[in-house]
């Protein structure tokens, strides 16, 4: 019993409370989640862990603003056009009615029509830019694709 009431009193003074100290201190920020690569043996960086095939978002306004320079009512026209295209993407992925050969085949004309509406509210200058770049989910070809 002493022994116990012996502990609890060195524990109480070993820790003073201060009032300026919150009861329950923040928890410590979150790991990134893309942490940066570790040294391995020799100084050279770890190889990074093989990426999973991951499905391509499609059209992305943040990129498409900064790359061909959206005016803000560019930006609200394209994001506009752009979730009226995952909104129907959506769908699609939902109706199970549908063989994988029609869905992929309506999956391709709502990729086309918004391509065509995006290219819509682009300049003459930005058309071109926009025309240059590849279409979402494009996979390189040719022998340097991997």
């Amino acid at each position: 019993m002493s022994l116990s009431l012996l502990s609890a009193g060195l524990a109480l003074s070993a820790a003073p409370a201060r009032a300026d100290e919150p009861a329950n201190p923040p928890a410590p920020p979150a790991a990134p989640a893309n942490p940066p690569a570790t040294p391995a043996v020799g100084g050279e960086p770890a190889p990074a862990p093989p990426e999973r095939h991951q499905r391509h978002p499609g059209y992305v306004l943040a990129d498409l603003a900064e790359k061909l320079g959206l005016t803000a009512d560019q930006q609200k026209a394209v994001g506009a056009i752009i979730r009226d295209s995952r909104t129907q993407m959506r769908g699609l992925r939902a109706d199970d009615t549908l063989s994988p050969e029609e869905r992929r085949a309506k999956m391709r004309e709502i990729t086309a029509s918004t391509r065509a509406a995006i290219r819509a509210a682009l300049t003459p200058d930005q058309q071109k830019q926009f025309d240059a770049m590849p279409p979402p989910g494009a996979r390189p070809r040719g022998p340097d694709a991997n």
